[in-house]
């Protein structure tokens, strides 16, 4: 099938929905050879930073030498966004050949009496598949959805997991407590392996590391007291880590913890190429193919994050007046967003542009948010589960605030530009779904 073919496959799958499992996946994939298991994976979960953390790792990576694959849910711009080579998107024709591999294998597992595969199983077996075709050196494979029984989690022996900050989301699918969704995410530790995380609230850290110690794996944890901020405004941010100074171009505190997540995650990898160069084959599963591994020092990873970039992430896309474009889209998200607005702009109301979807929790959002809003334009992000705009602007009204609901872009763009003056602040949040537009 060509682009346009492929285009018109993923949407009919898409209607589908969710499907939590790894049942009809792992038989996909094992039609195809099983792709997954020749390729170095690092796979990561966790609430909110996955992005951010292996859009760090991935600079890392290639500032050593290394070709990067990433596998990313969900999308800002376009849908092959989901599929990068050392941060560039898939042709369009390449994807679609791999498309067609597996949409005849998904065909044939239909007719076998399997249950069809989703859209987010035959994307994953599409990644796969790519990063295999074209000899990456490592591939960053980022959960969709929890971590058991996420339909990436078929990598039977991961190069390293990583957890990203782990807080409350998708409770209908992961559970309604921290230490259920903890539980789930950590689904993705697998034996005898490294697992890196992220500071973590300590339930969360009690799982995670209870885990580790089931699957005699290595968990190396980030700790707070090991970060400490030199300088921080909206231009970027310069901390030390260990002893060691670093500067991040991404404004948000928050984006110091994933750089330092990633930073952390580089020095074990790093540790386990020193470890095999001169380790027994026997004795490193790895070991031959680590010898010939390139090391990671901190003059590149310190090169690498202060270039790194990633888009929708308390974005400044304009000044006189700012307008910041950030993805929260939970409760952690709203409060991280809330503090960074804070930080960054001191006794500050500001202007939002706000969607949100109808299953998050967006009455937490309005209860979070609402002392902070001066003005709100509500819209409806596109699709079956986008919030009324109308609903929601009778929430942050019912909380005091002006709020006038808008039909698109231009039009929500044009009634918070008229209430602005050059020393306001316009924050365009709520979902990943709809804020793309807004910085185009």
């Amino acid at each position: 099938m060509d682009f346009t073919e492929a285009m018109k496959y993923t949407e009919e799958k898409n209607k589908l929905g969710q499907r939590p499992g790894l049942e009809c996946i792992k038989e996909l994939l094992l039609r195809l050879g099983n792709p997954q298991d020749k390729v170095k994976c690092l796979h990561i979960a966790g609430t909110n930073g996955k992005g951010s953390v292996f859009t760090f790792m991935q600079d890392i990576l290639m500032e050593a030498g290394y070709s990067v694959g990433r596998y990313i849910s969900p999308t800002i711009f376009t849908y092959l966004e989901r599929f990068q080579i050392n941060g560039k998107y898939i042709h369009e024709d390449v994807f679609a050949g791999a498309l067609t591999k597996v949409a005849e294998q998904a065909e044939g597992m239909e007719q076998d009496g399997y249950m069809p595969p989703t859209a987010f199983e035959i994307e994953t077996a599409v990644a796969f598949l790519l990063f295999l075709d074209t000899k990456v050196d490592f591939a960053l494979v980022e959960c969709g959805m929890g971590g058991l029984m996420d339909g990436t989690n078929v990598i039977s022996n991961p190069y390293m997991t990583v957890m990203a900050q782990i807080s409350r989301d998708h409770m209908q699918f992961l559970g309604d407590t921290l230490w259920e969704i903890a539980y789930q995410k950590a689904g993705i530790i697998k034996q005898n392996g490294i697992c890196v995380s992220a500071p973590q609230a300590d339930e969360v850290r009690k799982v995670i590391k209870k885990t580790c110690e089931e699957k005699n794996t290595r968990f190396y944890c980030v700790n707070n007291p090991d970060i400490s901020i030199v300088h921080m405004d909206i231009d970027g941010s310069r901390f030390l880590y260990k002893g060691e100074e670093y500067f991040i171009s991404m404004p948000g505190e928050y984006q110091i913890i994933n750089a330092v997540t990633a930073i952390e995650a580089a020095i074990q990898l790093d540790n386990v190429i020193k470890a095999a160069e001169n380790a027994d084959k026997s004795a490193d599963r790895n070991a031959a193919e680590n010898k010939a591994m390139k090391a990671i020092n901190s003059d590149m990873i310190r090169k690498a994050i202060s270039g790194t970039k990633w888009l929708g992430r308390f974005t400044v896309v304009s000044k006189n007046p700012y307008v910041i474009v950030d993805g929260a889209h939970n409760e952690a998200a709203w409060k991280s967003l809330k503090n960074s607005l804070h930080k960054y702009f001191t006794n500050q109301k500001f202007i939002y542009i706000i969607g949100v979807l109808r299953d998050k929790e967006y009455q937490k959002m309005v209860d979070i948010m609402h002392d902070t809003m001066k003005y709100a334009v509500t819209v409806t992000p596109k699709g079956a589960r986008g919030l009324e705009n109308t609903v929601l602007s009778e929430l942050i009204a019912a909380k005091g605030v002006e709020t006038v609901t808008a039909g698109n872009k231009s039009d929500a763009m044009e009634l918070a530009l008229a209430k602005a003056s050059e020393e306001d602040v316009i924050v365009v949040c709520g979902s990943l779904s709809f804020i793309g537009e807004y910085m185009v």
